[in-house]
């Protein structure tokens, strides 16, 4: 992977991953992946896709500004392709949003890249194939198309750099505002000094309350494992699976109705003795 960081409030971040497949079929996938991560695609050649800002810069976090993506592919094998992320973000405060960005990156991959008809035991974790409908391992039933693991890992790199910039806004607010501050009464005007001091006080508390309460729900909020959580992926999914029957309530739901049936009576085969008549 090959990363490049630009300075600046406002600027590109791009990087490289290689993603199995050809490039017509990686190229197809990243592009129903982007629609599931609320992207708007503008062009199929090149991968060109747009996602409005969801939230104001106070309360958003990285992945929640106006964004634009644009995903170069080159194809390095018959199966391997390599794509180069390149984001253009309103904003970029740190070197941890950046970071974000490619977790995000990582997350569009594994959602373009996992088989959708796989199937995960929740009590044992065990992976099955799409026709299981309980473990092989512990006989659970079985949960169907969780979502991958990279998308949690983004949740948590996006809430987590939201909140270290607002912690450092209001330490930086409150260090400067004692820097000034405490000068002004001592040596100058004193109730001046104090009310200057009072408001970078407030400033500085406000950032490090919303700092503190990012954290908390992001570290705290319960997310959804199901797939059926996200309906468009749940779209995807049920185009490229056949429909199966209903699962049965138990494991031995489906012996019940074998011992239930009536089991065969030999009939006994009566010996022919006419023609030794």
């Amino acid at each position: 992977m090959i990363t490049s960081y630009h300075t600046g409030f406002e600027g590109d971040h791009h990087f490289r991953k290689v993603i199995p497949g050809s490039i017509e079929t990686v190229r197809q996938r990243l592009s129903d992946a982007l629609e599931v991560f609320d992207y708007i695609v503008l062009s199929d050649n090149p991968l060109q896709a747009k996602r409005p800002a969801r939230r104001s810069l106070l309360t958003a976090n990285i992945l929640e500004y106006d964004m634009n993506l644009t995903v170069a592919l080159k194809a390095i094998s018959p199966a391997s392709t390599l794509a180069t992320f390149d984001y253009n973000v309103s904003y970029l405060f740190s070197k941890a949003e950046r970071l974000t960005l490619e977790r995000e990156g990582d997350a569009i991959i594994a959602v373009a890249t996992t088989p959708l008809n796989k199937t995960f035991c929740p009590a044992c974790n065990s992976e099955h194939n799409g026709t299981v409908r309980f473990c092989r391992v512990c006989g659970a039933a079985l949960t169907r198309n969780r979502l991958p693991a990279e998308m949690e890992v983004m949740r948590l790199m996006a809430g987590t750099s939201g909140s270290q910039i607002e912690l450092n806004s209001g330490l930086g607010t409150l260090l400067l505002t004692m820097l000034i501050a405490l000068p002004v009464i001592f040596f100058g005007n004193a109730k001046g000094g104090w009310i200057l001091f009072a408001i970078g006080s407030v400033l500085g508390a406000f950032f490090l309350l919303a700092g503190m309460s990012r954290l908390h729900e992001t570290l705290n909020s319960q997310t959804p494992t199901q797939e059926a959580a996200n309906p468009k992926r749940q779209a995807i999914a049920e185009q490229e699976m056949p429909a199966l029957e209903p699962p049965l309530a138990s494991v031995t739901e489906g012996t019940t109705t074998l011992m239930n049936q009536p089991e065969a009576v030999p009939v006994a085969r009566v010996k022919d003795t006419g023609s030794m008549e």
